[in-house]
């Protein structure tokens, strides 16, 4: 072997030890994961991730008679939930049923699942952002236009009662105290008092939903259904969980800090968090679920279908291999989506104001929840296409194929995320290397009297 390669070998062996080195590293880290991860500063109890973690794992299932209405009330008294209610815990759940476009025959089916999926879930968003202006609204008044002496304004049951009790207060305001208000928000009164006083109400109820609209950053998909609803097409529900609590996982999540749980207990297994392969059918989306270190991580559930019906085995089996990369491809892309749209939302929060003409108005200054639910929508959308460090650490715990009830073959996905590899994966990514040595200087060839060499250099 010659010189020249000597060298190369050697240099293989340095790099493979290298390599062998951090990924035992890496597996020492995910062990001991939890030294020294910094902390949120919120706290979550036990009792509060026990109920998360059934949240996600109960199941109805999914029958070719399924109704969805009937499957989310049956889940609900399971859990012992109700839709629309605040919890005593101060924890909301909202529900969005939206309709699949495709017929249950036709080849474009499963696929046209997917997408109905994400319409309901931004559907349920908007129905909370609704939901979350009433309250809103009264303590933005409040806060820009109330009397020290008037009292605290309470909300009504909606966002219209609410608007127009609002709309009464500011027809008594005295002017010094409405341009006040006007001024505190950030905006310069102009126009002539009545002007004015349509001014302050404008720029209140987009204020509102501004804010309304960042309070979703903390929502959670808890869990999803299909099956019929009462006009007899078939349709896709999801139910979402908002509240103090989501919104300090969000936020961890976000920040990429562990969350600190009061007592903590041991939580489920990545198998036990897994559904059967009956409830998988109908699983879409991202569901968390706080594992055995009592830790939250992310299950991703991916689908796609094959469109293809011809007999060519060879072709029918390309087609699924397809759908398969297809069903990882939205796994990833709901993984994305829920971290970033979070971030996103909280950015909305941060900006004062709605953008103009975001947001259709009715007659009564209402934000109709349609036009809310698209721009919720367009947030959710763009948020696929930032990049996020977030993926870094993940992994796929289930490709598979299923049989749909309605006899299609339905290509699987389920992706993991969590802290534990993620923490190991950051630390092999952000260990500074050992600088490369000074590239070697071959010698001058030093000579003596002329024919008489003293040395000789090799190039290699």
């Amino acid at each position: 072997m010659n010189m020249k390669m000597h060298i190369a070998v050697a240099a293989i062996s340095a790099i493979a030890a290298s390599f062998a080195q951090e990924a035992a590293e890496s597996d020492a880290s995910i062990a001991s994961a939890t030294v020294g991860v910094e902390v949120a500063a919120s706290e979550i109890s036990s009792d509060d991730a026990a109920e998360m973690n059934k949240n996600v794992t109960t199941h109805v299932k999914t029958t070719a008679r399924s109704k969805v209405k009937d499957d989310i009330k049956a889940y609900c008294k399971e859990c012992g939930i109700t839709i629309g209610e605040v919890t005593p815990k101060d924890a909301i759940y909202i529900e969005g049923v939206e309709r699949v476009a495709a017929n249950v025959a036709s080849p474009d089916f499963t696929r046209s699942r997917v997408m109905t999926y994400s319409k309901a879930y931004t559907r349920a968003v908007a129905a909370y952002v609704m939901d979350k202006c009433g309250t809103t609204l009264a303590s933005q008044f409040d806060e820009y236009f109330s009397d020290q002496g008037s009292g605290r304004l309470t909300p009504s049951k909606t966002f219209k009662d609410t608007l127009g009790r609002i709309e009464d207060k500011m027809a008594q305001l005295a002017e010094a105290k409405l341009d006040a208000g006007l001024r505190a928000m950030g905006v310069e009164p102009a126009g002539s008092l009545q002007e004015r006083r349509i001014l302050a109400k404008n720029s209140l109820v987009k204020r509102t939903l501004s804010k309304a609209i960042g309070s979703a950053a903390g929502l959670l998909p808890v869990q999803t259904f299909e099956g019929w609803d009462d006009a007899g097409k078939y349709a896709i529900g999801c139910v979402i969980k908002g509240g103090a609590e989501t919104e300090t996982i969000a936020e961890c999540l976000r920040d990429k800090r562990r969350p600190f749980i009061r007592r903590p207990e041991a939580g489920l297994s990545v198998e036990d968090a897994m559904p059967t392969d009956e409830e998988m059918v109908s699983q879409f989306g991202v569901r968390l679920f706080f594992d055995k270190n009592g830790v939250p991580a992310l299950l991703s559930f991916g689908q796609w279908g094959s469109a293809y019906t011809g007999n060519d085995e060879d072709m029918a089996e390309d087609a699924m291999d397809h759908a398969l990369r297809q069903a990882k491809a939205e796994a990833d892309d709901q993984l994305t989506m829920f971290i970033n749209s979070s971030i996103t939302l909280e950015m909305e929060s941060n900006r004062g104001e709605i953008k103009e003409n975001a947001v259709v108005f009715d007659a009564n200054g209402v934000p109709t929840e349609e036009s809310v639910r698209k721009y919720v929508d367009n947030i959710m959308e763009s948020s696929k296409q930032k990049g996020s460090d977030t993926m870094i650490g993940r992994s796929t715990v289930c490709e598979k194929v299923i049989k749909h009830h309605s006899g299609h073959d339905l290509a699987v996905v389920v992706r993991l995320w969590s802290f534990d590899k993620y923490d190991a994966m950051k630390r092999i990514i952000d260990k500074p290397r050992n600088p490369p040595p000074p590239p070697s200087v071959k010698p001058a060839n030093p000579v003596g009297p002329a024919g008489n060499r003293r040395g000789r250099s090799y190039d290699f």
